[in-house]
C-alpha cells in the first residue's frame, strides 16, 4: 500500500537535521515509536531508489506527519530533502518498528545517534519506566531539547561500547539501540551471543552506513543471494533472530 505525501514546510531543526512537514489525507496514528517508512525516490516499488526512515511525529486531526531527515553529505533521500519544496510530493509504504517494551520491564537503555533522535524523540513522549538516554552526534549544536536526562556524546564515539559497559540497574530491562549498522551490529553480537539475553529484552537496528552509496553499489552483486536468505528463512519459519544471525554472517563474508 502506498500513501502519497505532499509537502506543506522544511523546519531547519539544528544544523545537520531537517524536518518536512507533510500533508497526508485520512494519516493514522503509527503503533510504535520507531515505525518507519520505505520512500521511493523513483518509481514506487523501486527498491533501488528507496531509503527508510522513521516518523517524527503524526497529528491525524492536521493530516499531517514529520519525517526528520539527517543531512550526511551526499545521499538520495538528503539531497532530495535539501531541495525539497512545498507541492513536492513523495511516496511511501509504512513499515513497522521494533520498540517493545516488555510488560514487566523496570527500567530502558536508550541508545543512538543522530539519525535515531527522531525515533528515541518519539520515545521520551511516553516514559512508563527509568530511562537511560545516551546519544551522540559528531556537533554540539545538533543536540535537541528533549524532556529527559540524556548524556550527550560528541564526535565519533563508539555507541556499542555504552552499551557493553552499561551497569544495568537490577530488575528486568530493555535496551533500544540505532544507528550505524556496523556498530549497531557488535552491540547485538554482544547482547545475544555474549551474554545471551532473550531477544524479547532488546530491538537493534542498523540505520546507516558509511558512504552507503558505495556500499550500495557494492552490495547489487550479492542482492540475490542475501535476499534468498531472508525468504527461504521466513517460508521456513525461522525465528527472526537466527534469521539476523545467518544474514548477518553473509555480509560479513562478502566484505559488508
Amino acid at each position: 500500500m502506498y500513501t502519497t505525501g505532499t509537502l506543506l514546510r522544511t523546519t531547519q531543526v539544528t544544523p545537520r537535521m531537517l524536518r518536512l512537514t507533510f500533508s497526508v489525507p485520512g494519516c493514522e496514528p503509527t503503533e510504535r515509536p520507531d515505525d518507519w517508512l520505505m520512500l521511493f525516490f523513483g518509481e514506487p516499488g523501486d527498491h533501488s531508489r528507496r531509503r527508510n526512515y522513521t516518523v517524527r511525529a503524526v497529528r491525524p486531526e492536521r493530516e499531517e506527519l514529520d519525517i526528520d531527515f539527517a543531512l550526511h553529505d551526499g545521499g538520495l533521500a538528503a539531497t532530495w530533502a535539501r531541495t525539497a519544496r512545498p507541492g513536492d510530493q513523495l511516496v511511501w509504504s509504512p513499515a513497522a518498528g521494533g520498540y517493545a517494551l516488555p510488560a514487566d520491564a523496570e527500567w530502558q537503555l536508550l541508545v543512538g545517534d543522530l539519525t535515531a533522535l527522531p525515533a528515541i524523540g518519539r520515545m521520551l513522549e511516553d516514559v512508563r519506566v527509568p530511562t537511560t538516554v545516551v546519544l551522540e552526534t559528531e556537533d554540539p549544536a545538533d543536540r535537541q531539547p528533549f524532556d529527559a536526562d540524556v548524556r550527550w556524546l560528541h564526535g565519533t564515539c563508539c555507541l556499542n561500547e555504552v552499551v557493553r559497559s552499561f551497569p544495568e540497574p537490577a530488575g528486568p530491562g530493555y535496551i533500544w539501540m540505532a544507528g550505524q549498522t556496523q556498530i549497531v551490529r557488535d552491540a547485538r553480537r554482544y547482547l545475544r551471543h555474549e551474554r545471551g539475553l532473550d531477544k524479547s529484552r532488546y530491538s537493534l537496528t542498523g540505520y546507516w552506513m558509511p558512504r552507503s552509496e558505495q556500499w550500495l553499489e557494492r552490495y547489487r552483486p550479492h542482492a540475490a543471494e542475501l535476499s534468498a536468505i531472508w525468504e527461504r528463512g521466513e517460508a521456513e519459519g525461522l525465528d527472526e533472530e537466527v534469521l539476523m544471525d545467518e544474514y548477518e554472517a553473509a555480509l560479513e563474508r562478502v566484505g559488508l
